[in-house]
């Protein structure tokens, strides 16, 4: 059916869960034909579901094509959203796991006031404080699992593994190749926090596992294009780190944080962030993690083309990671201590300051300079390495220099194959903004290309 003679709604009307093809795919928790049905037979938009479902639109898209669903409690958010009647899905209405925290949906954070209110409340963990920010946290799936008796050191090592090797899977192929794995997992995690603990001190430590993996799965949100889920989970990550006292995981829910802000294009908001990370990371005595504060600070004060303050910061975090001990840095952090991610880095922060137009020639050529290095110490299949060519293509546009732009591009849209990022998009998104803005652009084939890759 043809859904451009179809009003767009906005809102599923009720009475389409009684049509018999769909209770026949929400019993058999048939995500991909839901999402099907209401695109096609009642003209909801894939981006107005994926709003609603709490997906990113590319999401959406590949559920429709096969991607599966299955983890719990991504269908219980499903169903929540759509506002589904959970019980046509199979979906229990209470557990004896229940979530303990507040029932009414998470206060918003779509407008600027609001995020403003929610950044000064997460402050107050920086300066020692307590903050009460339960009304932004993330309302969790129901876990209809038995939760242990006795959390053990073991209980403790399997969260850990978990979070590991999604870590691993989110660094090569994307969040969007792990994160309902992540959430699933994650839901049972959280039961561990109403069992009881063999020893005071594995009670911090299960906290601060929980927080990592908090922070993971906000991370995948954010490279997903869900910022409003990012912000959220890195919020329940940074409870989750204080509870544990631990600093260098504090540290990292604001340094992710900063980066949504930033990806949005509010650099002024992830200084903040930012600054408030270098707070607690500087207490934390965790070279690796200062670094990684002061590289983003760099790239927040290149954007607001502050170039004094940029290359200050820049070579605050080049000393500290010159210093860091990989084997003493936090697993959150050790990516930056790995060959290649400051040059990479570096890329990025020069090609935001050549957009500024007194800044162009000189930091262009040295985004590309830094990239190029980059890409020689990593492997171009990751996500990381994807990026690489990003900042080259980005900065070759900025120079004008046409002829080398194209290969760059063909192989982010390449990694696009098995990198499933936002985050990669909206940045091939930035290479043909800068393309279009060029007089006589010859590269409408480059623009027309990313735009495909991006609606898809």
């Amino acid at each position: 059916m043809n859904v451009d003679h179809l009003p767009q709604m906005t809102c599923p009307d009720p009475a389409w869960w009684d049509e018999p093809t769909m209770r026949d795919a929400l019993a058999h928790r048939n995500v991909g034909q839901i999402f099907t049905i209401l695109h096609r037979r009642h003209g909801m938009t894939q981006r107005r579901i994926a709003e609603l479902a709490g997906f990113a639109a590319s999401e959406v898209y590949e559920i429709m094509h096969g991607r599966q669903v299955m983890a719990y409690d991504v269908l219980a958010r499903i169903a929540e959203g759509l506002d589904i009647p959970r019980g046509l899905m199979g979906l229990a209405h209470h557990s004896n796991h229940h979530w303990e925290g507040p029932t009414d949906p998470p206060q918003s954070l779509r407008h600027p006031e609001e995020r403003q209110q929610f950044i000064a409340a997460l402050a107050g963990f920086a300066v020692g404080g307590t903050p009460d920010v339960k009304v932004w946290l993330p309302r969790p799936g129901e876990w209809l699992g038995a939760a242990p008796e006795m959390v053990n050191p073991e209980t403790i090592a399997t969260v850990r593994e978990v979070t590991h090797r999604h870590r691993q899977l989110d660094a090569i192929y994307g969040g969007g190749s792990c994160r309902d794995s992540a959430l699933g997992y994650l839901a049972w995690a959280r039961c561990l926090t109403r069992s009881r603990c063999q020893a005071e001190a594995l009670s911090a430590e299960l906290y601060a596992e929980l927080a990592d993996l908090q922070n993971l799965v906000g991370w995948m949100s954010h490279d997903l294009g869900d910022h409003m889920e990012a912000r959220r989970h890195l919020a329940q990550g940074l409870v989750y780190a204080h509870n544990a006292g631990n600093s260098t995981l504090m540290a990292d829910a604001y340094y992710r944080l900063g980066r949504v802000s930033i990806h949005q294009g509010n650099p002024a908001e992830a200084l903040h962030l930012f600054q408030l990370g270098q707070i607690v990371a500087t207490n934390s005595n965790s070279l690796a993690s200062v670094a990684i504060l002061h590289a983003n600070i760099a790239w927040t004060h290149a954007q607001m083309g502050n170039a004094s303050a940029m290359h200050d910061s820049l070579a605050r975090a080049s000393d500290e990671i010159s210093r860091a001990d990989i084997t003493c840095a936090p697993q959150w952090a050790k990516f930056f201590c790995v060959p290649g991610d400051l040059e990479g880095m570096s890329g990025v922060i020069h090609c935001a300051l050549a957009r500024h137009p007194h800044y162009r020639e000189e930091h262009a050529a040295l985004a590309v300079s830094h990239a190029s290095r980059a890409l020689e110490r990593r492997s171009e299949a990751s996500r990381s390495g994807a990026f690489d060519h990003v900042t080259m293509a980005l900065g070759y546009a900025l120079l004008g220099e046409r002829d080398k732009i194209t290969p760059h591009v063909e192989s982010a849209l390449q990694a696009t194959r098995h990198v499933r990022s936002r985050r990669l998009l909206d940045r091939l998104g930035d290479v043909a903004d800068v393309i279009k803005a060029r007089p006589r652009s010859e590269l409408a084939e480059v623009v027309t290309a990313i735009r495909a890759c991006a609606a898809s």
